[in-house]
């Protein structure tokens, strides 16, 4: 997350922050308007002093990002691995010679779907509570 945002609310541990493209007019206007729909509520581990009005960068730890990218790329590769051994079985099932063809086949099907699963889940299920802010932009 490279983008800019703006806060709008700040405590000592959490930082309501809303994108900067919505505009920095809405960042300390306290009318509760709604027109600023996206608020995301962001840890401030680092302790940063920030105010409302002022720009931030936020992003996951480091440890969170290791974690993501581990599951991310070792879940399609143990797919893959699992289409090559399950190409036999499906094989006895649809009555076919076990071929390389058909193992490559299995590769492809599994880490495609593997990969696909990823993505999805990470896109319905966003772990806001993770975000933390990363910096404080002049």
């Amino acid at each position: 997350m490279n983008t800019q945002y703006i806060v709008t609310a700040a405590d000592s541990d959490a930082v309501t922050v809303t994108p900067a493209e919505n505009g920095s007019a809405c960042a300390t206007c306290h009318a509760n308007c709604k027109a600023c729909a996206l608020h995301i509520t962001v840890a401030n581990t680092k302790r940063f002093d920030v105010k409302p009005g002022q720009k931030v960068r936020i992003g996951l730890s480091a440890k969170d990002e290791a974690r993501q990218s581990f599951v991310s790329l070792a879940v399609p590769v143990l797919a893959a691995v699992l289409g090559f051994f399950a190409a036999a079985p499906i094989a006895v099932v649809f009555n076919v010679p076990v071929t390389e063809q058909l193992r490559a086949l299995c590769v492809l099907v599994f880490l495609f779907a593997a990969g696909l699963s990823v993505i999805l889940a990470a896109k319905k299920k966003r772990n806001l509570e993770k975000l933390d802010i990363a910096a404080v932009c002049s």
